[in-house]
C-alpha cells in the first residue's frame, strides 16, 4: 500500500545545510560528530588542510556517516598574495613561493593545475569539487574567462581519470557592488548556461551572517537572476539570520556556513601581503534571540546577573544542552544544534509558506526576544550596546524582509539540492596518467 501513496502539493523540497569545515574545526567537527550534535549531511572541506592528520581523521568518520563532501580546491586563495601563505601552500597543487597564475589553469602544460586537481579529486572519492575559481574584483575580470575555461578543462579530465561520475559546481567570488549589477549578473548568468556544472555557489564579498535586513532582501533578489539556469544554488559563508532568510524566501537552494566561523565572506585583505598574528581570543557562543556571536564570560555574567536573561537566552532544549553550564561549557554544539531544527523546521514547510513561515515565526519571535531583553535594567554597558544594536537590525531586517515579500510574494525557490553521495572509486584512479 505504502506504493500508492501520493503527496498532494508535492514533498517540500529540503534546505541545504553545508558545513564548511576549517582548518582550526576538524578536530571539533569530528568531536560533534560522536556526540551527535551536528546533524549537517553536507561538508566543504579544504584541499590545503586534507593531508593533515586531523583531516584524514575527519574524512574517515564522515565517509562511515556516507556523508556528501565537496572537495574545496582553493586556487582562489592560492591566486592572491593576502592568503596562498600559511595553511593554504599545503594544497597539492601549491606553487612552491609563488601565487598561481593565469598560466597555471592552462591544462597539458607543466604548469598546469587541472590535471593534478582531477586526480586528486578521483583519488579522494569525494561527492563533487568546486571549480577552480577567482575573485571576480574590478581589478581581476581576466580571471573570469580563465574560470571558464578552467571549468570546461577539468570536466574532462575527471572524465579521462575515471571520474565522470563526480559533479563540479561552480563558485561565483564577487563583490557585492559586482553582484548588485544586472549586467554583471546576465552576463555571468549566460556564461554560465551551457557549462558542465552541477550546482552553483554564490560567495559574495562583503555579505553574510551580519548583514541589514536591506542587504538580505538584494541578495535574495539578485540570486533570482540565476534561476532560470534550473540548477540549485547554494549561499557560501553565509550564516545568522541571513542564511536562513535567503534559502526561507526563495533564493537559493541552501547555505554553507563553518561551526566557529566562515560566517561572512570579506575579500578587503586578500589583496595585501599576509600578515603574522592574530587568531585565538575568548570562546564565543551564538546567541540566536540576538543574531550574533557573544564571549562566553560576557554571556556568563549576563546570565548570573538576571533571571530574565536566563529566560530569554538560555538553553533549556534537552536534545541540545539542558542547561545554561551545559550551553556555555559546548557553545558550538549549542549553535550547531539549533541551527539544524531551524532548518529542519523550514524544510518541512511547503515552500508557498515557507517565506511567512519564516518570517512570522523565526524573525519575528528573535525581534520580540531582542526588545524584552532591550529592556532589562541590570547589565553591564558592553552587552547593553550589543543587545540594543541587535534589537534594532533584527526590527529593521523584518521590516526589509516583509515589504520584499508584500511586494513580490512568495518567490519559486531554484532546484533543490539533492544529497550527493560519493563513491568509492579507487580502482578506477590512474596515477600514472598525465
Amino acid at each position: 500500500m505504502t506504493d500508492n501513496i501520493i503527496y498532494l502539493h508535492g514533498k517540500p523540497t529540503e534546505i541545504a545545510q553545508t558545513t564548511r569545515v576549517g582548518f582550526r574545526e576538524q578536530g571539533l567537527c569530528e568531536q560533534l560528530l560522536s556526540a551527535n550534535k551536528l546533524s549537517s549531511r553536507r561538508f566543504v572541506l579544504d584541499a590545503a588542510t586534507e593531508g593533515t592528520r586531523r583531516q584524514k581523521s575527519l574524512m574517515r568518520s564522515l565517509k562511515d556517516r556516507q556523508a556528501e563532501i565537496i572537495l574545496d580546491t582553493n586556487c582562489a586563495e592560492l591566486s592572491v598574495p593576502g592568503r596562498f601563505s600559511g595553511s593554504m601552500k599545503s594544497a597539492p597543487w601549491a606553487a612552491e613561493g609563488r601565487l598561481l597564475e593565469a598560466a597555471d589553469f592552462t591544462p597539458g602544460t607543466n604548469r598546469s593545475v587541472i590535471e593534478p586537481i582531477a586526480r586528486h579529486v578521483v583519488k579522494s572519492e569525494v561527492a563533487a569539487v568546486l571549480s577552480p575559481a577567482h575573485f571576480l574584483g574590478e581589478s581581476n575580470r581576466n580571471w573570469r574567462v580563465i574560470d571558464l575555461k578552467s571549468c570546461e578543462a577539468l570536466r574532462k579530465a575527471l572524465d579521462q581519470y575515471g571520474g565522470n561520475h563526480i559533479p563540479i559546481d561552480y563558485p561565483i567570488i564577487a563583490s557585492y557592488a559586482q553582484f548588485r549589477d544586472p549586467t554583471f549578473r546576465k552576463a555571468l548568468r549566460e556564461d554560465l548556461r551551457n557549462m558542465p556544472i552541477d550546482r552553483v555557489w554564490l560567495r559574495i564579498s562583503g555579505f553574510g551572517g551580519s548583514a541589514t535586513g536591506v542587504g538580505i532582501s538584494r541578495f535574495i533578489e539578485a540570486s533570482a537572476d540565476f534561476h532560470e539556469l534550473g540548477i540549485p544554488l547554494i549561499a557560501d559563508y553565509v550564516g545568522g539570520i541571513a542564511s536562513l532568510a535567503v534559502a526561507a524566501m526563495g533564493g537559493v537552494s541552501g547555505f554553507a556556513s563553518g561551526l566557529e566561523g566562515k560566517q561572512r565572506f570579506d575579500t578587503s585583505t586578500w589583496l595585501k601581503p599576509s600578515e603574522s598574528g592574530g587568531g585565538g581570543g575568548s570562546k564565543r557562543i551564538f546567541i540566536a534571540g540576538l543574531d550574533r556571536f557573544v564571549s562566553t564570560s560576557e554571556m556568563r555574567e549576563f546570565f548570573d546577573g538576571t533571571r530574565t536573561s536566563r529566560q530569554l537566552f538560555g538553553c533549556s532544549d534537552p536534545s541540545c544542552c539542558g542547561d545554561i553550564d551545559k550551553m556555555l561549557r559546548n557553545p558550538e554544539a549549542h549553535h550547531a544544534v539549533q541551527t539544524s531544527h531551524l532548518v529542519k523546521s523550514l524544510s518541512d514547510m511547503p515552500e508557498s509558506l515557507r517565506a511567512e513561515q519564516f518570517l512570522e515565526k523565526h524573525l519575528l519571535e528573535r525581534v520580540k526576544i531582542a526588545g524584552r531583553a532591550n529592556k532589562i535594567r541590570n547589565m553591564d554597558g558592553d552587552i547593553r550596546k550589543k543587545i540594543e544594536s541587535s534589537s534594532k537590525r533584527l526590527e529593521l531586517a523584518y521590516e526589509a524582509l516583509s515589504g520584499l515579500h508584500y511586494r513580490v510574494g512568495a518567490i519559486a525557490p531554484p532546484a533543490e539540492a539533492k544529497f550527493r553521495r560519493g563513491s568509492r572509486q579507487n580502482d578506477l584512479f590512474q596515477e600514472g596518467s598525465s
